[in-house]
C-alpha cells in the first residue's frame, strides 16, 4: 500500500469513527432528556470541538424537530480562551417571576447573568458584521438567571466536551427585566447581588469578558459556521457573574443587577 493511500485510509477509518461516535453519543443524550436516567458514556470519547457541537446539534433536533432555537447560552472563562455556546428551545425559556421543579434534576446550579435580547434579525453569512450592525441589532440587555443541570451520570468527572455535547450543562433560562439603554451600562462597574435561599453572593465588574457584548461577534459568527442566524426576540444569555451557585429545593433565587434589572425564580 502507497504512503497516500495509507493516509486517505487513516483519514477514512477516523471519519467514520468520528461519526459513529457522534451518533452513539447523540442517543444517549436523547435517552438521557427523554427519560430522566442520567447517561453513562463508557469508554466512549469525543476528540474535539467540533464533534461536541455536532452532537449539539443532533440532539436539539431529535428532541426539538422542526424548532430553531429562541435563546443561545454563550461565555467563556476569559477573553484569553474561546468561547462555547449552546442553544436552547423556546420551552426552557421562562419569564420572571417564573418557577422550577427542581427535584427533577441531578444538579440545581444556578447562574447570575446578563443577556441581550436581538431586535433585529442577522441572517448568517460569510462576511463578519461590524460591531456597529451588531450593536444596532440589539434591542435590550436583561437580567437572567440560568438554571444549570446535567444529563451524563458522574458528570463531575466527565471530559469538558462531553458537557458542551450536553448543552454546556444548560437547563433553562429565566429572563427578567431589562433596560433599552444598555450603551450606557458601565459594565466593568456593575453590581449584582444574587440572592440564593438565605446565602446572598454580591460582585463588582465580574464578567470574565469585561463587556459581555464582546461575545456577540464570536456567537454571531459560531452561528453562521452551521447556517443559523438570530432573529428578533431571540436571547443570548452571556455567562456568571458570581460563579456556579448551588440552589436547594424550596429555594428563591433572585438576581439583581442595579440599573438595568431583576428576575427571581422559586426552586420547587
Amino acid at each position: 500500500m502507497s504512503e497516500e493511500k495509507a493516509k486517505k485510509t487513516l483519514v477514512n477509518a477516523m471519519r467514520k469513527h468520528g461519526v459513529s461516535a457522534i451518533a452513539k453519543a447523540s442517543e444517549l443524550l436523547v435517552e438521557a432528556h427523554r427519560t430522566g436516567t442520567p447517561a453513562a458514556i463508557g469508554d466512549l470519547q469525543l476528540h474535539t470541538e467540533d464533534e461536541a457541537y455536532r452532537v449539539q446539534d443532533s440532539v436539539f433536533a431529535e428532541l426539538w424537530p422542526g424548532a430553531r432555537a429562541a435563546a443561545w447560552k454563550a461565555g467563556g472563562p476569559s477573553d484569553k480562551v474561546e468561547p462555547t455556546a449552546a442553544p436552547m428551545p423556546a420551552e426552557n425559556v421562562l419569564h420572571s417571576p417564573a418557577s422550577a421543579i427542581g427535584a427533577k434534576m441531578q444538579m440545581i446550579g444556578v447562574e447570575a447573568e446578563v443577556a441581550f435580547r436581538i431586535a433585529k434579525d442577522l441572517p448568517p453569512r460569510s462576511k463578519p458584521y461590524s460591531e456597529r450592525a451588531l450593536g444596532a441589532a440589539v434591542g435590550e440587555v436583561l437580567v437572567a438567571i440560568e438554571l444549570c443541570d446535567t444529563r451524563l451520570a458522574n458528570w463531575k468527572k466527565m471530559p469538558g466536551l462531553w458537557k458542551l455535547a450536553d448543552f454546556q450543562n444548560s437547563s433553562v433560562l429565566v429572563v427578567g427585566s431589562g433596560t433599552r439603554e444598555w450603551r450606557k451600562v458601565d459594565f466593568l462597574q456593575q453590581e449584582v447581588e444574587f440572592r440564593i435561599g438565605a446565602r446572598l453572593a454580591r460582585a463588582k465588574g465580574a464578567h470574565s469578558f469585561g463587556n459581555p457584548f464582546r461575545l456577540m461577534p464570536w456567537l454571531v459568527a459560531h452561528c453562521a459556521k452551521r447556517g443559523l442566524g438570530l432573529h428578533a426576540g431571540d436571547i443570548v444569555t452571556t455567562g456568571a457573574w458570581t460563579g456556579l451557585e448551588i440552589a436547594e429545593p424550596g429555594d428563591e433565587v433572585t438576581a439583581s443587577f442595579p440599573g438595568i434589572g431583576e428576575a427571581t425564580v422559586r426552586i420547587n
